[in-house]
C-alpha cells in the first residue's frame, strides 16, 4: 500500500536540499556583511527561497563600510593637501610685477 521508506526517503532529500540552501543563503549574507548564522537559521525556520529574495533586497553592508572609509581617507588626504603649503605648487609666483612680497 504505502512505501513508508520512499516517503522517509523523500523527507530527507528535501530537508538536505533545504540546509543546503540555507547554507548558501547564510554565506551570501555574511559576504554582505549581516550575520551568518543568523540568516541560516532564520532561513531554515521560515522559508529559503522568501530568505534569499529578502537577502537580495537589502543593501551591501560591507561596501557601504568600504565606501566610508575611503570616504575618509579622501576627506584626511584633501584637509591635509589644502592646508599644507609647499615650495613650488602654486602657480603663483612670490613677487608680483612690482616686486612687492604676495600675500598667501
Amino acid at each position: 500500500m504505502f512505501n513508508i521508506d520512499g516517503i522517509v526517503n523523500k523527507m530527507y532529500l528535501q530537508i538536505f536540499q533545504t540546509i543546503i540552501i540555507c547554507i548558501f543563503i547564510g554565506i551570501r549574507a555574511r559576504e554582505m556583511g549581516y550575520s551568518g548564522l543568523l540568516w541560516f537559521f532564520t532561513s531554515f525556520l521560515y522559508a529559503p527561497l522568501a530568505s534569499l529574495y529578502l537577502l537580495t533586497a537589502l543593501p551591501n553592508r560591507s561596501i557601504e563600510e568600504k565606501r566610508e572609509k575611503e570616504m575618509l581617507l579622501l576627506k584626511a588626504e584633501l584637509f591635509n593637501n589644502t592646508f599644507a603649503r609647499r615650495e613650488g605648487s602654486s602657480p603663483i609666483s612670490d613677487y608680483t610685477i612690482s616686486d612687492d612680497t604676495t600675500m598667501r
